[in-house]
């Protein structure tokens, strides 16, 4: 991104005169005088200019911006590209948050700027940041100011993924009262973050007495007790600044009381505020309605002429005002002052004159298409119809782009009554209301429009209803009743609703799952997929994509879920304008499926850039992954007390929503991990406290989550480490055979694993090997990693004993496959296998002699062998008995001079007879 060097060194001055015209240095009056560079905080900025994330902390006051701006101004006088964005209210959801970002990146080329608009008019997505910020040529700073005013759960996902994407060279500057999320721990940990914490932005004694120095018959001492009053808060020092230019009579009472209060604040602004011309004053209580103001806006809101003149007039004046991007277009007043301006015109205008104002500034943001700013200002000036007008033009964009916290907190402040009369927006609000777990908002909207809807006999707007209705079922986990809602829904819509069917679909196919109908969920799911992706809408894709994985990973093809699940979060990352909520339940199950398959940094990154928001907004079955998987991770690191920390919160968070199956997960898991910690009193009474009844091994409904532990799993391991042998084995025998009759592989590989475990316990041998191996030919090829291990010693005792003796078991199919998947998981748990004895390939002129030895059938049956079919499938393929079929082998093995099907192979292979 070059632009133009006018351009660029206009951006530049920008910068500069931010600094020349912020109120620390005494507004552009008093710049020259009464300069205060940060010089502490300053140099460590400078000594980190190639860590990807600074933040810059600290309360309102501190002088945050002030700091990134004389940052700003080194980076540019080096010749660093500059851009700036300051958040606001309306920047509380991602996709406000990404654009600001673009737009501020873009702000060094107009050009730029439209040609991105004109190509995609869509909100911006975390791939359009990623192809803006290449365009940055060399070093380059990007600042967010006030970034508080962003933060969400959602968006600390994002930050952490522009983090991975910033380009080298390119530093993220965040200003902000509050820390981003506990994940920054681990960018600490890789040196990737610098924070300046508000210790750091307060004025030492030596900056005090600088920035008082205009004050020539102010002594020393008295600015030594000014600074010991404020604690070298910055704004506090600006409003003494500023009662302090009124003349000497002020200084007595601007040094009243000690201590940085409000009421300190309030009163030094009160100082201020009535020491201005009346006309500034009413201009001033025009202009706090907004966040942030334009000339135009201003032009607007007070009538004068010339915007840009009074903008002047109020920074010369040094009253707090600033530039919010590089461009100068923007301006807003510092935080304390603006809530200052308001309480006190609350305390001179009416209610009414209020409610005016908030309509003016609605009416100028709808005319310039500033949507969703103009919604809250119409809420703010009661004007309810003109707010649910405005927003009935966008809520299905919003819904699409899951923007469903700006959502609910448009129709928090909208009457029902209202509301239902637009179909829209009630199923918008009972939707974001459903997904956000606002339970009880959303189920008395339902019944409101139930009501509403009586005994009507159109079919489709109840249909309609029904659908809206789904969203909650499911996020409460009420999955057999969102199933048969679902199915009535489904047949009063049909393709022409588009995504709406779609989500009937999306549901009906996750009770089907439930149910182990895998192949009709599928079929369902087939169906949803392409509706979704014509309407674009991002959440069903996701849930379909998720529910379809579910199905694959059921039936032991987890490296085929995986596939689809990576494919699928790419495609929503490029895809989703802003929001990662799609996002956050496919990353669940792939982190899920990474573990599966010990990838753990992969699935701890999928961890930390999506849980806090799938901890807010995904179903049930998702968020147990989530906090299994946490827990995993962290027992298999050896850190008990974060795993048993990990599900306390998931106990928490399934009691405080009624998520009675993530308590039984969670229940489960800590059974699990006293069980295998050793500690088996404690794992008895824990399973006291667990339902074992609710997950019996025929439930009728089962999940993801859940099938491979908390059914019979948990029970039967514990039993086995008390000895308890028999009971184990008859109640994993029954399980087994209901996991086969349901096609549920992946639960049967488990139960195979615990069975093996059983019977090795009981020094059964054979019988433990011969179960192993039905486990490892279920995981083909090297599918499952971690259902193996994480039992522990006593499951890598006998993967050691089936490896040792491998070469001697009589007729396993796949031999050659069965032994890599063996190897593979030994590796994997740091004990490679021994190396297998390959047969000596006999010489090239021997091997025709070979060759010519075997006659036509024992040629095919070697063949066969190699494809890796047992016995019973050669006597199939042969129409011969098992025993022709031994007979034959030892004749092969005779003339071949070799002693088991892997040498049968690999001579084979040399032979030319398969690949």
């Amino acid at each position: 991104m070059q632009g133009s060097p006018k351009r660029r060194n206009a951006a530049i001055d920008s910068a500069a005169a931010g600094i020349a015209n912020d109120p620390q240095y005494g507004g552009a009056e008093g710049a020259l005088r009464t300069h205060v560079l940060r010089h502490e905080p300053l140099e460590r900025l400078k000594q980190h200019q190639r860590v990807p994330l600074v933040i810059v902390r600290g309360p309102a006051g501190f002088g945050k911006t002030t700091l990134l701006r004389q940052y700003s101004q080194f980076r540019a006088d080096q010749g660093d590209r500059i851009a700036w964005a300051r958040m606001d209210a309306q920047a509380t959801d991602t996709t406000q948050f990404l654009r600001l970002l673009c737009d501020a990146v873009d702000g060094f080329d107009e050009h730029q700027r439209q040609r991105r608009v004109r190509s995609d008019p869509r909100p911006p997505t975390l791939q359009n940041l990623a192809r803006t910020l290449q365009r940055i040529d060399g070093a380059g700073l990007v600042v967010v100011d006030n970034f508080e005013q962003a933060f969400t759960d959602g968006l600390e996902g994002v930050l952490a993924q522009i983090v991975r994407l910033l380009p080298s060279g390119v530093q993220l500057c965040l200003g902000t009262r509050v820390l981003p999320g506990g994940r920054l721990a681990g960018l600490q940990l890789r040196e990737q973050v610098v924070i300046v914490d508000e210790d750091e932005l307060r004025f030492r004694p030596a900056e005090s007495h600088e920035f008082f120095r205009e004050f020539a018959d102010l002594s020393p001492r008295e600015i030594d007790d000014i600074h010991a009053s404020t604690d070298g808060w910055p704004a506090a020092l600006q409003c003494y600044r500023l009662c302090l230019r009124r003349g000497r009579r002020h200084r007595s009472l601007a040094r009243a009381g000690k201590g940085v209060t409000s009421d300190l604040i309030d009163f030094l602004a009160t100082e201020v505020f009535e020491h201005l011309a009346t006309d500034l004053q009413a201009a001033l209580f025009d202009l706090s309605v907004p966040e942030k103001i334009s000339s135009s806006l201003v032009e607007h809101l007070t009538g004068v002429e010339d915007g840009e003149q009074l903008i002047r007039r109020i920074e010369r004046a040094g009253l707090f005002l600033a530039n919010t991007d590089l461009e100068g277009r923007w301006y807003r007043f510092h935080n304390l002052f603006r809530r200052f301006l308001l309480a006190r015109m609350r305390r001179e205008v009416s209610e009414a004159e209020l409610r005016q104002r908030h309509r003016c500034v609605a009416d100028w943001y709808a005319e310039h298409g500033y949507r969703e700013e103009a919604i809250q200002h119409a809420i703010e000036a009661g004007d309810h119809p003109r707010a649910l007008d405005l927003l009935t033009g966008v809520i299905d964009h919003l819904l699409a782009q899951e923007r469903l916290a700006l959502i609910e907190r448009y129709v928090d402040a909208l009457p029902v009554e209202l509301m239902l009369d637009c179909e829209n927006v009630a199923s918008a609000a009972i939707i974001a209301y459903g997904y956000r777990r606002a339970f009880d908002k959303a189920n008395r909207l339902i019944e409101a429009r139930a009501q509403r809807l009586g005994a009507s006999g159109d079919a489709h707007a109840r249909a309609v209803h029904d659908y809206a209705q789904l969203f909650v079922l499911a996020a409460q986990d009420r999955i057999q009743e969102l199933g048969e809602r679902a199915l009535d829904a489904s047949t009063r819509l049909d393709e022409r609703d588009g995504f709406q069917y779609a989500v009937t679909l999306n549901a009906r196919a996750m009770q089907l799952c439930a149910q182990s109908d895998f192949e009709q969920a599928r079929g369902l799911l087939l169906r949803a997929r392409p509706l979704h992706d014509r309407d674009g809408f991002l959440f069903g894709q996701a849930y379909q994509e998720a529910i379809y994985s579910m199905t694959l990973s059921a039936e032991a093809h987890i490296a085929e879920a995986v596939r689809g699940l990576g494919a699928a979060l790419r495609r929503t990352e490029e895809e989703a304008h802003g929001s990662v909520t799609a996002g956050s339940v496919l990353a669940m199950y792939l982190a899920d499926g990474y573990y599966e398959q010990n990838r753990i940094p992969e699935a701890e990154t999928l961890l930390n850039e999506y849980g806090p928001l799938a901890e807010k907004q995904v179903i049930v079955d998702s968020l147990g992954v989530m906090y299994l998987v946490q827990a995993r991770i962290a027992m298999n690191r050896g850190d008990a007390a974060a795993a048993e920390h990990v599900l306390e919160r998931a106990l928490y968070v399934g009691y405080q929503h009624g998520f009675q199956r993530l308590v039984g997960y969670a229940q489960a898991e800590r059974v699990r991990l006293s069980t295998l910690g050793g500690d088996l009193d404690l794992a008895e009474r824990r399973l006291r406290e667990f339902d074992v009844a609710r997950f019996s091994a025929d439930a009728a409904l089962m999940f993801h989550a859940g099938e491979t532990e908390a059914h019979t799993v948990t029970w039967a391991r514990l039993m086995i480490r008390l000895g308890r042998l028999s009971e184990a084995r008859t109640e994993l025998q029954w399980a087994l055979r209901i996991a086969r009759s349901r096609r549920r592989r992946r639960r049967e590989l488990k139960l195979l694993l615990m069975l093996a475990l059983a019977h090795q316990a009981e020094g059964h041998a054979n019988l433990a090997r011969r179960a192993l191996l039905d486990a490892l030919e279920i995981g083909l090829p090297r599918q499952f990693v971690r259902a193996l291990l994480d039992e522990g010693p006593p499951a890598l005792a006998l993967l050691r004993d089936l490896r040792r003796c491998f070469d001697t078991l009589p007729d396993i199919a796949r031999q050659e496959a069965v032994l890599a998947d063996l190897d593979h998981l030994l590796a994997e748990a740091g004990e490679p296998g021994p190396s297998l004895l390959r047969p000596v390939a006999p010489p090239l002129d021997a091997q025709g002699g070979l060759l010519e030895s075997l006659t036509n059938k024992e040629r095919r049956l070697l063949t066969y062998v190699a494809m890796g079919l047992s016995n019973k499938d050669l006597a199939e393929r042969l129409s011969v008995s098992t025993n022709t079929v031994k007979w034959h082998l030892r004749n092969i093995f005779e003339k071949l001079q070799i002693n088991n099907r892997m040498q049968a192979v690999a001579v084979a292979r040399q032979l030319g007879l398969v690949e």
